[in-house]
């Protein structure tokens, strides 16, 4: 193995999206890491066994009842091994549930510029701390086994989904204008207060928080990842009052919209081993 490569972490990667579709999330990281594939606890094993691997990634789309115990049996069987969750459905229940269960870090997909670079200098520090010399061995954490969220209740499969399938594309789509509950509820065939429960059990928040969710993912993206004005960035997301929207945002993420663009810049200050990797990986001008 080169000098070069050496320097990178190694991730182990499990997709357990229902669609396989891990390598688009691969690709984001494959110029700054090592990445092995694996398919279940037997091949995990062996490239457990075979690496000094520093993360594993878990990949889902909407976490199961199936891939959380999976989580949790690796957890118990691989102690040493960090884990990373990564999940295209994302609740507060089910970010504290991971926390709980011991996972390293907890990404929800798809990845902002911003969140791509954090994690990206964490598994570098995280990378350079496990190759110094190992100190005394620390005493064994007690393992915990966490009930799993009621978000996951219903996300046995595809069948489970089938229900809100219709309003979870229509809001994909058009969250940026006006949704009316009344009209998820009528497009699900199903009357407003058992649309209304289900799609809480289903997605661990109401339907207004999750629409307002949608909103504030596609506005954060904007800031900062181009350079239209705060003002436009609201009419984007669907907000006709900018004050309206700023309050909104600040209420969602506990800052204001400009200061969300101000973090772009000094998340371009990257550890001299990503600057190295990214420059190595972009094309020729």
């Amino acid at each position: 193995m080169s000098t070069k490569a050496a320097g990178k972490p190694l991730l182990l990667w499990i997709d357990l999206s229902c669609d396989q579709v891990a390598e688009q999330c691969i690709e984001q990281f494959a110029a700054q890491c090592r990445i092995v594939r694996t398919d279940g606890l037997d091949s995990l094993a062996d490239a457990a066994a075979q690496t000094h691997a520093d993360m594993l990634c878990l990949q889902f789309d909407r976490p199961d009842d199936h891939g959380l115990h999976l989580l949790l049996e690796i957890k118990r069987r691989f102690a040493a091994l960090p884990i990373t969750m990564l999940t295209l459905q994302h609740s507060e229940e089910l970010a504290v549930w991971a926390f709980r269960a011991g996972v390293w870090d907890y990404l929800v997909l798809p990845l902002s510029s911003a969140e791509r670079l954090r994690y990206l200098k964490a598994l570098h520090a995280l990378h350079e701390l496990r190759l110094q010399p190992a100190g005394p061995a620390p005493r064994q954490r007690l393992a915990r086994v966490e009930r799993l969220p009621e978000c996951v209740r219903l996300n046995r499969g595809a069948e489970a989904r089938q229900p809100l399938h219709a309003a979870l594309a229509h809001i994909d789509s058009h969250f940026r204008e006006r949704i009316e509950e009344r009209e998820m509820a009528e497009l699900c065939r199903m009357s407003v207060v058992r649309f209304s429960r289900l799609f809480k059990q289903s997605c661990g928040i109401g339907f207004q928080e999750y629409v307002m969710g949608k909103r504030m993912q596609a506005a954060e993206d904007l800031l900062l990842n181009s350079d239209t004005p705060i003002a436009g960035i609201a009419g984007k997301v669907g907000f006709k009052d900018p004050s309206y929207f700023a309050r909104a945002f600040r209420q969602h993420f506990g800052h204001s919209p400009s200061s969300c663009r101000q973090a772009r810049q000094q998340a371009d200050h990257l550890p001299p081993a990503i600057e190295r990797a990214s420059a190595a990986a972009a094309p020729p001008g």
